[in-house]
């Protein structure tokens, strides 16, 4: 939007189609940790130059939405899709990625991911990969250095986890 209004709309998805969704996305921790901010300070000085990437990757926004929210469309659409993102991510600056990051990219889609991307602003941190559950194996193999954080979607919002170890129970 010209203002730079954001809206949010909820996403409506079927409770089996979100379960078949959640079961083919995988998370892995690259094993680099950065400053997030001198990484964004890069993407954003350069959104003079980068406009019409950015207008692309709005448009991706819809696409999303209807690979989620249609059941005639196939799901693996959205790994598709990621894979898109990841490329036009990346063109934002040459902080977003590195040798490092699109190593693990490769062995990932060498291994049967269909799409992933950094999550953040980049250059380490947490990769998300699209992974029907036929090649989850032989991705997490591929990926074996890395360390796999398995997930569920959470719709309770934010809560306080406390850990005490040396609690008794």
């Amino acid at each position: 939007m010209q203002s730079g209004e954001i809206v949010v709309h909820s996403v409506i998805i079927r409770p089996e189609r979100l379960q078949q969704f959640e079961g083919n996305l995988m998370l892995f921790f690259t094993g680099l940790s950065r400053i997030a901010a001198e990484v964004a300070k890069d993407q954003i000085a350069n959104i003079p130059k980068k406009i019409d990437t950015l207008n692309t990757m709005k448009g991706m926004v819809d696409q999303a939405y209807s690979i989620l929210t249609d059941g005639n469309l196939e799901l693996d659409a959205f790994g598709e899709l990621l894979n898109d993102t990841w490329k036009l991510k990346r063109s934002l600056s040459a902080k977003v990625t590195n040798d490092h990051v699109d190593e693990i990219y490769s062995r990932a889609i060498k291994a049967g991911a269909i799409g992933g991307k950094l999550l953040g602003a980049g250059n380490g941190g947490f990769m998300c990969f699209y992974v029907k559950p036929e090649k989850r194996a032989t991705v997490r193999k591929a990926l074996g250095d890395l360390i796999h954080v398995p997930f569920k979607f959470d719709f309770d919002g934010s809560k306080i986890i406390v850990y005490q170890p040396n609690e008794i129970m």
